[in-house]
């Protein structure tokens, strides 16, 4: 006869000489009420004859699915790394995680997709949820029914405007704005600028990044002389912006793009510009993505930590579902970096655009 392909509880309850009640109790959370000896003969007979747990029929029984919810998408390799550190995580920890986004992977284009993809991980019964900054914004209000119904929420690099909601992990972002300015101050740079995206309330990061780099700059070097360009909503023409910059009067000798793929436009705006990198003017950028080290020359930037930032969101995401933090909300800061590249230089002198002599 044709052996069964999938052992049924009684077959391990009968190689093992016990009850099924006790193989049941066993295979199921490993009861510690019952002899060490026993135990472990529950367990070698469910290996020997290729037994395993039957989720959907435990996660019936005991109401707990073990799955999370990532609302994150792999938008560079930092994101990609966070993503990696979530999953790393949580894999270890027995939990399921279940990554959904929307948008095409450059912007978050949200046309009513985002709560749809929120509600489908509601309906498979997650039991908790992780999210980045834009599903954080958008759907702040939907987030607190949620909570209150015990589904427990991490926000990374962004924190809720109630922040009695959500636990926050995120780049320490004043120990990168201080690394930032005391490399370009120690190279001797006193005219300093800084390049930007457009502000929205998802960019909280970006609004620390800047604020603590300019407080480093006013607190080591008050005389030192700051300037930013910010894009405007809904311009993506950062090389334009860039030009304007390096086009101005009294030009920056360094230049701080709070994110790597802006500190790519600069190369490229100085390019257009006859300007060369870190002769004519240096740049630092932040985040520490895989292709800075490709750029020529190589951006000094920051690295953040990212697949430990999803390391600790997924502790904190587990903590709170396994009850083992209770109390209010915390913001968790993981450190970061500075590499210094070629990118960066002493300040010299200052090259005369064509179109300035003009």
């Amino acid at each position: 006869m044709k052996k069964s392909s999938m052992p049924q509880l009684k077959d391990i309850a009968a190689e093992a000489s016990v009850s099924m009640t006790t193989a049941s109790i066993i295979l199921r959370n490993g009861n510690g009420r019952f002899a060490d000896k026993t135990r472990q003969r529950v367990l070698d007979a469910a290996k020997k004859l290729g037994w395993r747990q039957n989720l959907l029929v435990q996660s019936i029984q005991t109401g707990k699915t073990r799955t999370i919810g990532i609302l994150i998408p792999p938008f560079d390799s930092h994101w990609t790394n966070i993503l990696t550190g979530l999953h790393q995580f949580l894999m270890d920890a027995d939990y399921m995680p279940i990554t959904l986004w929307v948008g095409d992977g450059e912007q978050f284009a949200d046309d009513g997709q985002g709560l749809e993809q929120i509600h489908k991980l509601v309906d498979r019964r997650v039991e908790g949820l992780v999210v980045w900054p834009d599903f954080a914004t958008a759907y702040e209000e939907y987030f607190k029914e949620l909570i209150d119904r015990g589904i427990p929420i991490v926000v990374v690099d962004h924190e809720l405007e109630n922040h009695r909601l959500a636990d926050s992990v995120q780049t320490d972002e004043e120990l990168g704005g201080r690394l930032v300015a005391e490399h370009l101050l120690e190279l001797g740079h006193t005219n300093i600028g800084c390049i930007t995206e457009f502000e929205k309330a998802a960019r909280s990061w970006q609004l620390r990044r800047l604020r603590y780099f300019e407080f480093a700059l006013q607190t080591m070097a008050p005389q030192a002389r700051f300037r930013s360009w910010h894009m405007a909503e809904g311009d993506r023409d950062a090389v334009r912006i860039a030009r304007e910059m390096l086009r101005s009067e009294d030009r920056p000798t360094a230049i701080f793009a709070d994110t790597d793929h802006l500190a790519n436009d600069v190369y490229n705006a100085a390019a257009d510009l006859g300007l060369t990198i870190p002769d004519d003017i240096s740049v630092v950028g932040f985040s520490g993505l895989d292709f800075t080290k490709r750029m020529r020359p190589p951006l000094t930037t920051i690295r953040q930590n990212s697949v430990e930032v999803g390391k600790r969101a997924g502790r904190a995401i587990v903590q709170r579902i396994k009850k083992e933090v209770t109390g209010p909300v915390s913001t968790i800061r993981v450190g970061c970096e500075l590499l210094v590249r070629d990118s960066t230089a002493k300040p010299r002198r200052k090259k005369t655009l064509a179109r300035e002599a003009s």
